[in-house]
């Protein structure tokens, strides 16, 4: 092949597609699939029409109803199972189950065409090894679209529905299956009824888990499982009657049903989807209408054969005693386990919800760490400028200009100052709020509630309000203040107060912003208690902008955190942050650090 030529495959060596619905079988494989099962199965109903003998519904029912399907299913099955993406165990137990019934059917033909009843004697264990192992192959596709469910739970469930759906089929048609002429054949049927009753219930739940994606595979699956029901009741039928019922019809819906086991996995999915794993954790706490109603069905099933034979077998009533005994004992194991698992999810919803509230606590200081940042970066930058000042003060004391000296002096403070000005106009607009977002009511309130919600986690807590007034405008300075006082405040409400209500105040006052935290929680005598590193925090804070904080409490009638923050602010120019604003005429800003000290005003 020539570089940069693109590949030719072979309809055999084209890649599947991916991603989720692709199927791991290609799209002509799957059309000659179908066009072989509507070839054959009017061959096949054509060929039972020459049955005259229970010899020859066996070799038709097993060679060709069965055979035609299951030998190719056995080679597409094969290459599902290795090209799986997901749960390849669990699709190689299918496969195994495949394999084994395929055994059966062999054991079956030489057991009626040579005479040799020793090839059916293992027919009971390999029917029930067949079974098993699809019914643990469908299970483990079931948890593996189960979320945080657990299959014990599955399990349990899908024992009562199998015993309370088959246990009237026990009591009216039991002793007929076991007495019949052919047992050899009509016990292993019923067993296989047994397990098709369960593949039933499994293929249905895995359906509803697997949600949106492949639903060709689940409606397959499912239709397999109900169809195969259906087919083993009629041939269980048909070896109760001795073989006296019409084959063709019999034989029809046989290979129909078999034809399944070859459709399956043509449209076998590479990926399946991520089931209930989708969903949030408290959306996987299952219901219980399925486990409820199946069972109960069931026993009023169970109930009205018992009645219409009970004269004739008095041993049903026993039986059916001990069912409902059975079946109590397995609700009980259910409600335990759901209870379990139910516990568990709001357990892991509890250890989310912990980690939303660390994670959002995280935020919140590093938003606060921020504010600081730039706080501390203007600070340096006007002490800098305060530095230029001076030393520009000091290097100008000659009035006469002339001295060159002076004059480069000046040269480079002015530059310096230029910088400074130039750092802090950058500075005051990368940390300026948006044109639209200047008012500080919508960003107080939101990290106020979310640390609120963080204090308090999942558990129960007081009622927050919060008020701010809608005209106030606050620096980044100011509003760093205003949140470490409140988160503070919130924090001792938490540890100490045990409120059932928490009101938080900001709006303007006179010439500065007043700040009000009061709960109505038990409350402290302040002269009997000295102030915790709480308090202090919040005094050490309201001190950053000239702001002082009283503590007001009574035991009993709660407690009231308030401070007044700042002080008297010239209207702000177009590139300066606004601290306070009520009204176009007032502006307001917090006490500045004085900088620089007058030499004169010391002593």
């Amino acid at each position: 092949m020539r570089e940069g030529q693109p590949r030719r495959w072979w309809p055999w060596q084209r890649p599947a597609q991916e991603g989720r619905g692709a199927l791991l079988v290609f799209p002509y494989v799957r059309h000659l699939g179908i066009a072989w099962v509507c070839v054959t199965v009017p061959l096949v109903t054509w060929a039972a029409t020459t049955v005259d003998s229970p010899g020859d519904y066996i070799f038709v029912l097993i060679y060709l109803a069965c055979g035609t399907y299951t030998s190719p299913a056995l080679v597409v099955g094969f290459y599902t199972a290795r090209r799986a993406r997901e749960c390849r165990v669990a699709f190689r137990l299918l496969y195994a189950g495949l394999v084994v019934m395929w055994i059966i059917g062999v054991g079956m033909l030489i057991g009626v065409r040579t005479g040799w009843h020793w090839a059916n004697v293992l027919g009971l264990p390999l029917v029930a090894l067949s079974g098993g192992l699809k019914i643990t192959g469908l299970a483990m596709l079931v948890r593996s679209r189960s979320g945080r469910r657990a299959l014990t739970v599955d399990v349990v469930e899908a024992l009562a529905a199998v015993v309370a759906l088959t246990a009237p089929l026990v009591v009216l048609w039991g002793p007929a299956v076991v007495g019949a002429e052919a047992s050899w054949f009509t016990i292993p049927a019923a067993l296989t009824l047994v397990f098709t009753v369960a593949g039933i219930y499994w293929t249905a739940v895995l359906c509803v888990r697997m949600g949106p994606g492949p639903r060709m595979f689940g409606a397959c699956a499912l239709a397999l499982s109900i169809a195969g029901t259906v087919n083993v009741a009629l041939q269980t039928a048909q070896g109760v009657s001795g073989f006296t019922l019409p084959a063709p019809p019999l034989i029809f819906f046989n290979a129909l049903t078999v034809s399944m086991y070859f459709l399956v996995p043509l449209y076998s999915p590479r990926l399946m989807g991520p089931g209930l794993g989708r969903l949030p954790l408290q959306a996987q706490v299952r219901g219980a209408r399925l486990a409820t109603a199946l069972p109960l069905a069931g026993l009023a099933a169970l109930l009205a054969a018992t009645a219409l034979v009970a004269r004739e077998r008095p041993w049903t009533v026993a039986f059916a005693l001990g069912v409902v005994a059975l079946l109590f004992v397995l609700a009980a194991l259910r409600q335990l386990a759901a209870i379990g698992e139910t516990r568990r999810l709001y357990r892991q919803v509890e250890v989310a919800s912990e980690e939303r509230g660390r994670l959002l606590s995280e935020m919140l200081e590093r938003s606060v760490h921020d504010r600081r940042h730039f706080a501390r970066q203007l600070h340096e930058q006007a002490v800098s400028a305060a530095a230029s000042f001076a030393t520009l003060a000091g290097a100008g004391y000659e009035p006469i200009g002339g001295s060159p000296m002076v004059t480069e002096a000046s040269v480079l403070v002015r530059g310096e100052l230029g910088r400074h000005a130039d750092s802090l106009r950058d500075l005051m607009m990368a940390i300026r709020p948006p044109d639209g977002d200047r008012r500080s009511d919508g960003r107080l309130r939101t990290p106020i509630a979310a640390h609120f919600a963080s204090v308090y986690g999942d558990g129960l807590s007081p009622h927050l309000g919060v008020s701010v007034d809608g005209d106030l405008v606050l620096d980044w300075v100011t509003e760093t203040v205003v949140l470490q006082i409140v988160h503070e405040a919130l924090h001792n409400v938490w540890r100490h107060s045990d409120a059932c209500e928490v009101h938080v105040t900001i709006e303007p006052d006179g010439g500065a912003v007043r700040l009000r935290v009061r709960d109505d929680g038990e409350g402290f005598d302040p002269d009997a208690i000295p102030e915790g590193p709480g308090i202090v925090s919040m005094r050490a804070s309201a001190a950053v902008v000239g702001g002082t904080l009283t503590v007001s409490s009574q035991p009993g009638q709660g407690t009231t955190i308030d401070a007044r923050l700042g002080g008297l602010w010239p209207d702000p120019g177009p590139h300066q942050a606004r601290i306070a604003s009520p009204a176009p005429e007032r502006r307001f800003r917090p006490a500045g650090l004085r900088l620089v000290s007058d030499p004169r005003q010391s002593g």
